[in-house]
């Protein structure tokens, strides 16, 4: 094979790569994480099945692990929410598909997801990134989450949870089961938020 063919054979392999690597890049959300409306229709199947009864889907693929929550609502109304900081599986899928099982079916707070509710239903998926310790709750924006901790107790309030600061401290306090004047530590929550 001559020079120059081998030369045009090695840079159109270059090339084929950079367009794939593009389009890998083109169909993902922001930090390497799994397409928004692919991680959307998962959380929503895995709701969908746990009301049906049935095996929650197979993730179709594998992003690193991340913390998340998933919040279910159903014509404006919260109607479950579970998640954690800390991640629980091996990949981002595994721990969406974690939450929302939980989230239609186990949240102490709430009645079951019925099948009726499936039909007019909303899915927000809160993927962690950081949480930063918080010298004053007047700074806290309401684009950022609210950590509350207190020995072994924690209260988490997602971002976009209400707005007013000290309302949201409130709630965070009583998630946590901290009685007024018990000391507690805050923390900024840092995330992605995806709704659909």
């Amino acid at each position: 094979m001559s020079k120059n063919v081998s030369s045009l054979l090695h840079l159109l392999f270059l090339s084929l790569c950079l367009v794939l690597a593009v389009r890998a890049v083109l169909s993902a959300a922001p930090n390497g994480l799994a397409g928004e409306q692919a991680l959307l229709d998962l959380a929503r199947a895995t709701v969908k099945a746990e009301v049906e009864g049935k095996r929650p889907p197979a993730p179709p693929q594998k992003s690193p692990v991340r913390p998340v929550f998933v919040t279910i609502e159903v014509k404006g109304k919260v109607v479950g929410c579970r998640g954690g900081l800390e991640p629980r599986t091996q990949s981002l899928e595994e721990e969406i598909v974690l939450a929302a099982r939980a989230a239609a079916k186990h949240d102490p707070r709430h009645p079951p997801v019925n099948p009726k509710d499936l039909t007019d239903l909303q899915v927000t998926i809160t993927v962690v990134e950081r949480t930063e310790p918080l010298d004053r709750i007047e700074s806290l924006p309401a684009s950022d989450g609210l950590v509350l901790r207190s020995g072994s107790r924690v209260g988490v309030v997602l971002p976009w949870e209400g707005k007013d600061p000290k309302v949201r401290l409130a709630w965070a306090r009583k998630k946590a089961g901290v009685p007024e004047g018990a000391a507690y530590r805050l923390y900024r929550l840092k995330a992605e938020r995806f709704r659909g």
